[in-house]
């Protein structure tokens, strides 16, 4: 009983992430999902990988919206908590990704696209083919207009 509870213990980070990483992936579709993300992930304490999605959640809330000053303020809260996260943990490809992604399709009146040439070119210096949520980066990355058609042929 007790190796029960130590395994728990030592896995449940794991299974917390891989649950957040599901949501997301439906949440960039779903306004009801980005609800969830936003949920799951509240208490992210110091950690800048659950910081990160929950200003995601954040942003996608503000995409799925439908009352301009709401999205506004959704979208400069996600973009406050995207630069934290990234203080947080700079060299982690998920949290530079996320923010990347909510800053290149920011509408412009948010002004908050500060980072997208510093991050891209982190980005492309640190792929992990291997990442769990490398197809969605990869897809991202393919469509993404900041990336040069060579950058493209190299994911």
């Amino acid at each position: 009983m007790l190796w029960l509870r130590i395994y728990a213990f030592l896995f449940s980070g794991y299974t917390e992430i891989n649950t957040v990483r599901t949501v997301y992936r439906l949440a960039v579709e779903q306004s009801a999902k980005a609800d969830e993300l936003v949920k799951i992930t509240a208490n992210y304490g110091n950690d800048g990988v659950l910081m990160a999605y929950y200003g995601t959640g954040k942003a996608l809330q503000a995409k799925h919206g439908w009352n301009p000053a709401t999205r506004f303020a959704l979208g400069k809260e996600a973009a406050g908590l995207l630069n934290k996260a990234v203080a947080a943990a700079p060299q982690n490809l998920e949290v530079r990704f996320l923010r990347f992604s909510f800053e290149s399709r920011a509408p412009a009146i948010l002004a908050i696209t500060a980072h997208t040439r510093e991050d891209k070119v982190w980005i492309m210096s640190h792929l992990v083919k291997k990442h769990p949520i490398w197809d969605v980066m990869k897809a991202f990355l393919k469509q993404c207009n900041l990336l040069s058609e060579e950058e493209k042929r190299s994911l």
